[in-house]
């Protein structure tokens, strides 16, 4: 992971609410047994440095998606990685949180920083956060093991794939426009070994 500046890192949590974390059971499981405690450790430790950490929550435009301001319980953050006093928090209600929201001015405050992306879900909008984040020229680094994904149909065949399957091909494909590690590989570039 290489860096043009010795800035420790910006934290950008998406969409860890409480409906996607602990989604319904019409979903299936959901991938990353390790990602509530691993989003929890990330948080601890970019708090601990006073690090930037920015949360984004995706407010759902469909009028039954329970990901909605509509429905408080499942709009909120879950418990992993609720928001503390004086944390920049974003809505966005669309893939990316780069579009109508004020995520890219706030970004360019803090200066030429990589951006460590961890949240929901990996196949929806990690990849357009990811993707829509290189195309704008940001440094970024996506934690596999601290972002989630759910299962979802093949597009030919109609099979369903299952939560981790879908996960592991999500991150695969963010490759090229991403450094894709592990919390623990993140932890020893920062200089944290576990």
């Amino acid at each position: 992971m290489s860096t043009k500046t010795s800035e420790p890192p910006i934290l950008l949590l998406i969409d860890i609410q409480h409906g996607l974390v602990e989604g319904p059971a019409a979903w299936g499981p959901r991938s990353t047994p390790d990602f509530t405690k691993n989003v929890a450790h990330l948080l601890q430790v970019w708090r601990s440095k006073s690090w930037p950490v920015l949360h984004v929550y995706h407010d759902a435009t469909e009028p039954d998606n329970p990901i909605s301001s509509k429905y408080p319980e499942t709009f909120a953050p879950h418990s992993s990685a609720a928001p503390l006093e004086g944390e920049p928090t974003f809505i966005k209600h669309v893939g990316s949180p780069f579009v109508a929201t004020e995520l890219p001015t706030v970004i360019k405050g803090y200066g030429d920083r990589r951006i460590v992306v961890v949240g929901m879900d990996g196949s929806e909008c990690i990849n357009n956060t990811t993707r829509h984040g290189a195309d704008l020229g940001y440094r970024i680094v996506v934690v596999g093991d601290a972002c989630a994904s759910y299962g979802m149909a093949d597009w030919a065949t109609g099979k369903q794939r299952d939560a981790e399957e879908t996960h592991h091909a999500a991150m695969g494909m963010l490759k090229s426009y991403a450094h894709v590690t592990s919390a623990e590989n993140l932890m020893k570039t920062l200089g944290y070994e576990e």
